[in-house]
């Protein structure tokens, strides 16, 4: 019934379809759950759930994430991400951070199976994507994106993808041209900047009072960080809070995981987190070393 709503905006006024699925998720029960979070996926692909009820589906989605049943968390999940790619998506900081939060605890969690922390993963990297693609709609600015080059394992790879790298930031770089820096930011720009210094903070070993999360692998993190940096150039060129973070956050945070006259431990001593940091330090001098000129020299 649910795939052919022939009103979907009436059943969304009314509500009461939303108000019995959501009551089969208070139950408490692993099998009426997955049932409920099923059909409320469908409403809201639907766009059958009004946006005042947001709130409440968020804080269904939070209870849910707490459950121990690998299913009904891979349902969390499934139904986060439909919320974000939807008309439901959050826009207030409260609603943002309390839907990435969801996911972060699920990654997180001592409790979350192998296939629930790679899920929570795919399922925040696409939440931090749409968020900048908003950004960039909401400050009117040139859509155009990089392709970072991962590396392969052999030299010839290595270099193919260097020089491929290479070639598509000059060719980017060059297409946007020289954008007027400005102060101000839409609602949609302060809500990326803070998950921007959120996740800067947990890059660096540090906490993130926005997401309330009191720690994330800084690999993560930082992996997070490298696409934000080589896809939304025009971000960091044009608005000036946004450089401010790169200048005196993120650059300070590379200066200091690229010193060898210090002991590093933990992941920052790990090959994977030192490619990372190399990674986002060719970026760093490809993309804003003429903004960026002392912190490209040091």
């Amino acid at each position: 019934q649910l795939r052919s709503l022939s009103n979907p905006r009436e059943i969304a006024q009314k509500g009461d379809i939303l108000r019995i699925f959501l009551m089969a998720c208070s139950v408490k029960s692993v099998k009426l759950s997955v049932i409920g979070l099923s059909c409320l996926q469908k409403l809201i692909s639907h766009d059958a759930v009004a946006s005042s009820a947001l709130k409440e589906i968020l804080a269904t989605l939070r209870d849910h994430s707490e459950m121990p049943d690998e299913s009904l968390q891979l349902k969390t999940l499934q139904t986060m991400l439909i919320v974000f790619q939807s008309h439901l998506r959050p826009e207030s900081e409260e609603d943002m951070s309390q839907a990435l939060g969801i996911c972060l605890h699920l990654l997180e969690s001592s409790r979350s199976s192998d296939s629930v922390r790679n899920t929570a993963a795919a399922t925040f990297r696409q939440a931090v994507a749409l968020v900048f693609d908003n950004v960039v709609l909401a400050e009117s600015l040139p859509t155009g994106k990089a392709s970072p080059a991962r590396l392969g394992s052999s030299a010839s790879s290595v270099a193919n993808n260097v020089t491929r790298s290479f070639g598509q930031t000059l060719s980017l770089a060059f297409s946007y041209g020289e954008l007027t820096m400005r102060e101000d930011l839409t609602d949609v720009g302060k809500l990326g900047l803070r998950l921007l210094e959120d996740l800067t903070a947990l890059a660096a070993g540090g906490s993130a009072r926005w997401l309330h999360a009191q720690s994330l692998h800084r690999t993560f993190a930082l992996d997070i960080l490298e696409f934000v940096l080589s896809t939304y150039v025009p971000v960091f060129r044009a608005l000036l809070s946004y450089q401010q973070v790169l200048r005196h956050q993120i650059c300070s945070l590379l200066m200091t995981s690229l010193r060898t006259n210090v002991e590093l431990e933990g992941e920052a001593g790990e090959p994977a987190f030192r490619r990372l940091v190399l990674r986002l330090v060719a970026h760093v001098i490809r993309l804003y070393s003429s903004s960026l000129v002392t912190e490209s020299e040091v």
